[in-house]
């Protein structure tokens, strides 16, 4: 290092005060006066040689380096940094927007996002609850909002409840506390507690279930379910069935309750009754399918299945196969989802498409929206399914 950037840091001040002092036989002041003319040339000559390079070595991978660190190596102000490294740099030259990135890159800068939140009262985190992250569906749907929430600048926090409003109601006090910007509320048979997010006030987006009116609601993004319940019934008897099973959720829940008008309406249309020993409702997972299915084998004859997801149609083509029977010659099985692993199965799954990735997109960005701009209007989205045939019906 350096003798002159050695006197700044300081190892060899003492002795050069005191040379300096009986050499030229000043008292006290004339020292200190000495020193501070020293430190202001070492100041200058710190960045145009050896010493600067040392400072690099210094910060390089240090998780502490600052601003101002940066600030100083790129001989700018601090604000300046800031606005290059928050995107609002239209008024900075490219050569010291140039400058800043290389040393953000040079030494792993990485921003304090707790100091930063306090300023900008915004964290850039997003929470998302899901009840049940062991259903594929629900899988693909926090990979798209998590690479939507990336692409705005968020990161995102997941939350299981497996339906359980405790959990939930947990989950949320959680992210709360923790400063998420906005909640993503994915479906569920569960009613939020309107209170608890009254008082919250987080912004926050309802994914195919029911969430109160509430001011912090930025958007709902539905499946238009009775539709897609239609088609699947409507698809399977225009194929030649006339004992349809219906498996679903929770039976008391709006989004069973909505799926089961769409499929007896396609038997309506059809003129054909419904049978109401060929309905079993409880769940969406798969294991509700196996059992469903059994009970139905169990109690009444049918030549199809109409399932209201395709976790649900998995575990019915299961308990087919355990009685022997052969999908679809014997049973034809009709999902509901179309999540990415129904094509890949040894029979591809014949479902009802919901745009899944599309509908986390959507979710996201109508949050972000509603964040940058609360007076924004809510968005209410009904996406429209379609009917997949693939080899299983």
């Amino acid at each position: 290092m350096p003798q002159r950037a050695q006197t700044v840091l300081g190892k060899r001040l003492p002795k050069c005060i005191l040379a300096c002092c009986q050499t030229m036989r000043r008292g006290v002041a004339g020292a200190v006066g000495l020193l501070q003319d020293t430190i202001r040339a070492s100041r200058v000559a710190m960045f145009d040689g050896g010493c600067r390079q040392a400072m690099l070595v210094e910060l390089r991978g240090n998780v502490a380096t600052t601003i101002k660190d940066i600030a100083q190596l790129a001989g700018v102000t601090a604000a300046t940094v800031s606005k290059v490294l928050n995107r609002k740099d239209q008024s900075i030259s490219e050569p010291t927007r140039d400058r800043i990135w290389a040393l953000v890159k040079e030494l792993n800068y990485t921003p304090n996002s707790i100091a930063r939140s306090l300023i900008t009262r915004s964290s850039r985190v997003i929470g998302v609850i899901v009840p049940d992250i062991l259903n594929a569906y629900f899988t693909e749907l926090v990979r798209a909002c998590d690479q939507a929430a990336r692409e705005r600048g968020y990161s995102t926090i997941l939350c299981n409840s497996d339906s359980d409003p405790q959990k939930e109601a947990a989950h949320l006090t959680f992210l709360a506390s923790h400063g998420v910007d906005g909640i993503v509320l994915a479906a569920s048979d569960l009613i939020p507690d309107a209170q608890l997010l009254d008082r919250l006030r987080i912004p926050l987006v309802s994914m195919d279930r029911e969430v109160p009116d509430l001011d912090c609601l930025a958007a709902r993004i539905d499946t238009d379910y009775e539709q897609g319940a239609f088609l699947s019934a409507r698809h399977l008897i225009e194929a030649g069935h006339t004992r349809i099973a219906f498996v679903s959720g929770n039976p008391l829940a709006s989004n069973t309750r909505i799926r089961r008008a769409g499929f007896e309406r396609a038997h309506r249309e059809a003129g054909l009754p419904v049978d109401a020993e060929l309905i079993e409702c409880g769940a969406f997972n798969h294991r509700f399918g196996l059992l469903a299915t059994r009970t139905l084998l169990d109690r009444t004859s049918f030549s199809a299945m109409s399932c209201m997801s395709d976790m649900l149609a998995m575990g019915a083509t299961v308990a087919l196969r355990e009685r022997g029977l052969a999908v679809p010659d014997d049973c034809a099985v009709m999902g509901f989802d179309n999540i990415y692993i129904a094509p890949l199965l040894v029979r591809p799954l014949s479902t009802i498409e919901r745009r899944i990735s599309q509908a986390g997109y959507l979710a996201i960005g109508a949050l972000i929206d509603f964040l940058d701009d609360q007076t924004h209007p809510r968005r209410m989205v009904l996406m429209e399914p379609t009917v997949v045939q693939r080899e299983t019906t």
